[in-house]
């Protein structure tokens, strides 16, 4: 499959996230493309994992967090795209392709995002992520299921509220006690 390109319309960027949780990072990652495209889309990936130490949080649970992080201006100029793995670099890209409306420009910094898409002729570009190594989700993770307030500080306030409605942080606590 070729890259889906937008002739004519809105222009779009693609981001491509597991959200486990959506922390200050990705925000201003999207926020910052908010200002330069009228529309992105967000892939929500490995929405199918849940429960799992890498993957706490269900689908579901990360469309509220997002949502919690924007306002409604920006949520009427995002589009928010569940995508299960395929479990198969050689497909993935199609697979993700084949799930969203057309793009113009994928942004990502991880390397095989870049790999993968690039091995489809689709140029990825970099996007200037805020305080990276502080807020990586697997850093995050950790704290919670440390039960170490800090990680209140790199979620936005009201995806924090939610968060500690759904208790996320006991249940990181109570998946990485069980192995």
């Amino acid at each position: 499959m070729k890259k889906k390109k937008k002739k004519k319309g809105i222009k779009r960027a693609l981001f491509i996230g597991r959200f486990q949780p959506i922390h200050n990072g990705h925000v201003h990652a999207i926020k910052k493309l908010l200002k330069k495209y009228p529309e992105v889309v967000v892939v929500i990936g490995s929405s199918e994992d849940l429960f799992t130490k890498d993957n706490p949080l269900t689908c579901g649970e990360r469309i509220e967090t997002i949502r919690h992080c924007f306002s409604k201006t920006d949520l009427a100029n995002l589009i928010l795209v569940p995508v299960p793995d395929v479990n198969d670099n050689r497909i993935w890209v199609d697979h993700v392709l084949a799930h969203i409306p057309t793009v113009n420009d994928v942004y990502s910094n991880n390397q095989l995002v870049k790999m993968l898409f690039s091995q489809h002729g689709i140029l990825v570009k970099s996007i200037d992520l805020h305080e990276r190594s502080v807020k990586e989700g697997s850093h995050l993770r950790r704290l919670m299921a440390e039960n170490d307030p800090s990680w209140t500080k790199h979620i936005p306030p009201k995806a924090v509220e939610y968060l500690k409605s759904i208790e996320a942080d006991k249940r990181i606590r109570k998946i990485v006690r069980m192995g």
